[in-house]
Order: structure tokens, then C-alpha cells, then sequence
């Protein structure tokens, strides 16, 4: 189930970290999916995983959004290859000129978005959850402490992995984003 909280900019994932959240030394600043996504557009579902390529929700959500593309991503050393160099490369701060749609299909991990005051929220997702992040969002990405992640990428009508890092104030995508941002998501 997704989660969201406030951050710090540089918090990273570690054992060390679960272990003293788990000790409710700092916890979270947990805010809701509605104020989610009021303060950065992100949109969070629920999708059967068992049934992904034949649910019907999934199915027109892809009609409705246009989505037309898709494929997996299987995030585990044995099989991406450059492992640690992706994920380094996921972890910088970055958009996508195009909404960013994911669905875990295993595993879990977190995306951190910044909010429309240039806070970061990290959202904690699981199996079955999908966020879109729309397009001009900055994020980044990283998984939990197992290290494993198995994605279901969703694409408009061709498969586009163009980032383009921070600072990219003046890419039209995110200057849109900015717009729907000051009109309201």
C-alpha cells in the first residue's frame, strides 16, 4: 500500500535507518494520497499484479491516459545489466518529459518527488501499487534494502527513457508542470 512522508534531501535507505525508524526515533511526517496529489500531481492505484496484463482497471486506465506501450523492468544485480551505475542514475534527481507510470509487480522501493514548495516526499511503494508522476516532475528513485525491484513501465504511443537532470527549468515539460502546479493539480 502506498505511503508518503516528508524527507530530508539526503536520506538514503539503509538498515541502519529502517532500524531506528522501526524504534519510532524520527518518525514520519505520513501524509495522505489527496495531499499527495495537491501538493505534486502524482496519482496512486491499486492493480491486481496477479492479473496486470488482462485487469480491466489497468486496461482503461491504459485507454483513458493513451498509454499505448509498455514493457518490464527487472531490477536485480543478476539481471540489469550495469546494476549500481542504473542505480546511481535512478537515484539522481531528475524528469521525464512524459508521465512516468509504474507499476511494482515485486519487491519494493521508493520515489521521492518534490512538492510544489521544493520539498522532497518520498512515497513508499509495494507489490501491486502504480504511481504516475507527471510529466516535468523532478524525482528520483531508488529500491528498499533488498535491493530487488520488478517493474511494469507504462508509455504513451512509443517507449521514451529520456531524463533530463536538475536543473531543467526551462524544458517545456516542466515549465507545464509548474503551470498545473500554480493552477492546482
Amino acid at each position: 500500500m502506498v505511503k508518503a512522508w516528508y524527507i530530508d534531501g539526503e536520506e538514503l535507505v539503509t538498515d541502519e535507518k529502517v532500524k531506528r525508524s522501526e524504534r519510532h526515533l524520527n518518525p514520519p511526517q505520513y501524509i495522505s494520497l489527496d495531499e499527495l496529489r495537491h501538493r505534486t500531481g502524482v496519482q496512486c492505484e491499486r492493480v491486481n499484479v496477479d492479473k496486470y496484463d488482462t485487469d480491466d482497471s489497468l486496461q482503461e486506465i491504459c485507454r483513458e491516459k493513451g498509454y499505448q506501450y509498455s514493457d518490464i523492468l527487472d531490477i536485480h544485480p543478476q539481471r540489469l545489466e550495469n546494476y549500481h551505475d542504473k542505480l546511481a542514475a535512478f537515484y539522481t534527481e531528475h524528469m521525464h518529459p512524459d508521465d512516468e507510470v509504474r507499476l511494482v509487480l515485486k519487491g519494493s522501493a521508493y520515489f521521492d518527488v518534490r512538492d510544489v514548495d521544493n520539498n522532497w516526499i518520498r512515497i513508499g511503494v509495494e507489490r501491486g501499487d502504480m504511481l504516475n508522476l507527471v510529466g516535468g516532475t523532478y524525482h528520483r528513485f531508488t529500491l528498499d534494502c533488498d535491493g530487488y525491484g520488478k517493474l511494469f513501465r507504462l508509455f504513451g504511443s512509443k517507449a521514451d527513457w529520456s531524463s533530463f537532470n536538475r536543473p531543467a527549468d526551462s524544458h517545456p515539460a516542466r515549465i507545464a508542470y509548474v503551470e498545473k502546479a500554480v493552477m492546482g493539480f
